[in-house]
């Protein structure tokens, strides 16, 4: 059998949260399998509206399980499959005010995600795999500019992805991906009407090569979406999504000819949050996944509490 790689990743804002790999599956698949995306739609409600200059945490509690890993035709890849990721992501933003190219202000930020997660796998009757891992997965340190358009807002990223998280290509799972990432992100919030917002995310990965493996990830891209409803001031509530789908194929031992395993999820969900006096803010959502190719299909709850420090 030959082994093959999933990953598993969160993202928020301008950054990618935490990362599962996981190093079995179908013989017929190559080296490394791109990515399982724990899809987020995670760049939710605000999504562009960068807080006044300042210093500020935020802590994510997410839970993610999927039974189901599809092949390229989005049928049953394994006889049986399971994965469990619970994890805890800590984040701390910089914004200080800047005046260049239009921009009023600059973001910095660092994520270091911690997971406790769980997989099970039987590629073929009779064959079953396990592992679980619990600790730190790849750093996230992004940066990014921030611009008021009237009742438009705008922030332009670059994200680098590093490979702190633990990898062994003979492990079943893994808390990395063991390979450099960088993100370009480009977020929007309009706000037609004072009850109302629309918020999104284009955001195009490049990977670099794992150098145990020699194996390199192919790009990847995605679309993020949310619409609010304000029924008051400090309370949203609406409807989330996201979109991802790898643009070109993995390069590497093992890749099969052409490289027809891109993977692609797309998942819809629910959300919303809640501003308390102090500037502090409540976030909940729940995705579903309801389509995926060479991925697993799943689901997503996630809370996050925001603050000033």
């Amino acid at each position: 059998m030959k082994i093959r790689r999933l990953g598993v990743f969160l993202r928020r804002w301008c950054v990618a949260g935490a990362i599962v790999t996981l190093a079995a599956a179908p013989p017929a698949w190559s080296a490394e399998f791109g990515k399982i995306a724990i899809n987020d739609g995670v760049d939710d409600f605000l999504l562009a509206a960068m807080p006044p200059p300042g210093t500020y945490g935020i802590v994510y509690f997410s839970r993610y399980t999927a039974n189901y890993l599809a092949d390229n035709s989005g049928n049953a890849a394994v006889d049986h499959f399971s994965l469990t990721a619970n994890v805890a992501i800590p984040r701390f933003d910089w914004i200080k005010p800047v005046s260049v190219f239009g921009a009023d202000r600059w973001g910095t930020l660092i994520l270091a995600p911690y997971l406790d997660v769980s997989a099970k796998i039987s590629p073929v009757p009779g064959v079953d795999l396990s592992d679980s891992r619990r600790g730190f997965g790849d750093l996230t340190i992004a940066n990014g500019l921030h611009w008021t358009l009237g009742d438009y807002q705008m922030v332009n990223g670059v994200d680098i992805v590093a490979p702190t998280g633990s990898f062994d290509a003979a492990r079943v799972v893994n808390l990395g991906l063991n390979h450099w990432t960088v993100r370009l992100s480009h977020l929007g919030t309009w706000m037609p009407r004072p009850d109302w917002e629309v918020s999104y995310g284009l955001r195009w990965d490049y990977n670099f090569e794992n150098p145990d493996t020699h194996f390199r990830t192919g790009q990847i891209g995605y679309i993020e979406f949310a619409t609010a409803w304000l029924p008051k001031p400090e309370l949203r509530l609406g409807v989330i999504g996201v979109a991802m789908q790898q643009l070109n194929g993995d390069s590497g031992p093992g890749v099969p000819a052409g490289g027809k395993f891109k993977y692609s999820t797309n998942a819809l969900g629910i959300g919303g949050n809640y501003f308390f006096p102090g500037g502090v803010l409540f976030t909940a959502k729940y995705l579903k996944e309801f389509e995926a190719k060479n991925a697993a299909r799943g689901q997503l709850f996630q809370i996050s509490i925001a603050f000033p420090i």
